[in-house]
């Protein structure tokens, strides 16, 4: 009798001891996600206080007395950015109306901000995390994707990578990259 007691002890121990290593291992996940949430919004929260909102003043642009004569060989011309100009920042009342605003100048269908984790920063619609999240892996592993209407445009805001998802149906530009990628920038800035 006493040897099946002490062998249900012991038993017993072993149980209570795996179930506390369980616990250990399970708070030390949780705190680790909810520093990086809290180190997220901290700097989410800095990035704002010290900035006043101010409107960026554009540059003026030069005039020339009258456009150069075209080559007469056939060499092409780098192509141009898109000639209509949509108010992106200040007619805004949000940020995904900034996102909304770019998607309209450059004729795309969807633009989705991620983390180059998949935590989704901004989206123009609703219920896009999954998508996001999908995307960002692919992103990860080869760089592109087998879809053609998505195009992936890496940026840094702040000192962190994100991820731009862009979603068009047609092939972009790198001029209109490079547009879509300025444009993102003053997105970011004025509303984070």
């Amino acid at each position: 009798m006493a040897t099946e007691f002490e062998s249900l002890a012991i038993l017993l121990l072993q149980v209570l001891v795996l179930v506390c290593s369980l616990q250990v291992v399970l708070v030390m996940i949780v705190v680790y996600y909810l520093t990086r949430f809290q180190d997220l919004i901290r700097g989410m929260s800095a990035a704002r206080e010290p900035q006043a909102r101010t409107r960026p003043v554009p540059a003026p642009e030069p005039v020339s007395p009258s456009p150069p004569a075209a080559p007469r060989n056939n060499a092409r011309s780098p192509p141009k950015p898109p000639a209509h100009t949509v108010e992106i920042l200040e007619d805004r009342k949000d940020i995904r109306g900034s996102v909304q605003g770019l998607c309209d100048k450059f004729t795309l269908r969807d633009m989705v901000i991620t983390t180059k984790d998949g935590l989704v920063v901004v989206s123009r619609t609703p219920g896009a995390a999954e998508e996001a999240a999908r995307l960002t892996g692919v992103y990860r592993r080869s760089g592109k994707t087998g879809e053609k209407d998505v195009h992936f445009l890496p940026v840094i805001h702040r000192g962190d990578d994100l991820l731009v998802i862009l979603r068009a149906d047609r092939t972009l530009e790198d001029i209109e990259e490079q547009a879509i990628e300025k444009d993102v920038a003053q997105i970011l800035n004025w509303w984070l």
